[in-house]
């Protein structure tokens, strides 16, 4: 599948010394664990995503429901957009 960039909402943004932001988001999809977190999911957001912005989402909500914790680790002008797990249960 492909991401729903307006599912993806920002709800908080924390601005540290010298301007650093780092943002929270909530995201929810029919999508499952491993093609939300594959490499390139999130490439339609790199406008909007930063490094070490984290997202908590509710996924596959039309099959078995669950919850996954991530954050950005590369969000490069071009190539793919990556992610890691926050260490929850459906990364294990």
């Amino acid at each position: 599948m492909a991401l729903e960039i307006r599912a993806l909402k920002r709800y908080n943004t924390v601005t540290l010394p010298n301007n650093r932001q780092v943002s929270w988001y909530n995201y929810a999809t029919n999508d499952t664990a491993a093609e939300v977190v594959a490499a390139g999911y999130f490439n339609d957001a790199r406008d909007t995503v930063k490094v070490g912005d984290c997202v908590d989402a509710i996924i596959d909500v039309d099959g078995t429901i669950d919850r996954i914790s991530f954050r950005f680790t590369a969000v490069p002008s071009t190539g793919n957009v990556t992610v890691a797990y926050d260490g929850d249960a459906a990364a294990s």
